[in-house]
């Protein structure tokens, strides 16, 4: 059975709270790319679930590898449109430590998507989203940043 996530649809918005992976490696990023853009693993939390547990569950339900979840580095409150869809995300970024080979395909339920390694030095040339990381992630100092985020 799968569990209850936090995610509420009000009137026209959707709210979600999520953990996303920021899988960093030799100075790149490990990013999932589809026809919009590039994006990092993660998903909406569950009810009950920390957001380190969450972190860790999305990187095995779409990479199918175990990892850990280190520091949390953005917390983001990310308001934005898609598909004609206006969302308002509650965002936790963690830097995530894989503990086996990334593969290079993502696979949630029937879709999969191709995935890469893109250095930090050239996130800038990519459709990265939340573009914020473009320039948050490679000059990261090692505390954790309130980023508000607002199309």
């Amino acid at each position: 059975m799968r569990q209850q996530d936090f995610r509420t649809k009000i009137g026209s918005t959707v709210f979600g709270v999520r953990a996303t992976a920021l899988i960093v490696k030799d100075n790149r990023l490990f990013v999932i790319e589809d026809e919009d853009g590039c994006y990092t693993i993660g998903g909406a939390i569950q009810v009950n679930e920390t957001t380190e547990d969450a972190v860790v569950r999305e990187v095995k339900e779409e990479l199918g590898v175990t990892s850990t979840a280190g520091p949390l580095a953005f917390v983001v409150e990310n308001h934005f449109e898609q598909a004609g869809i206006h969302y308002h995300n509650i965002e936790f970024h963690y830097l995530v430590d894989l503990l086996e080979d990334a593969p290079l395909v993502m696979q949630e339920d029937t879709k999969q998507l191709p995935c890469r390694w893109i250095a930090l030095d050239d996130l800038h040339t990519v459709d990265l989203k939340p573009a914020f990381l473009k320039s948050a992630l490679p000059e990261w100092d090692g505390q954790l940043r309130h980023i508000h985020l607002k199309e």
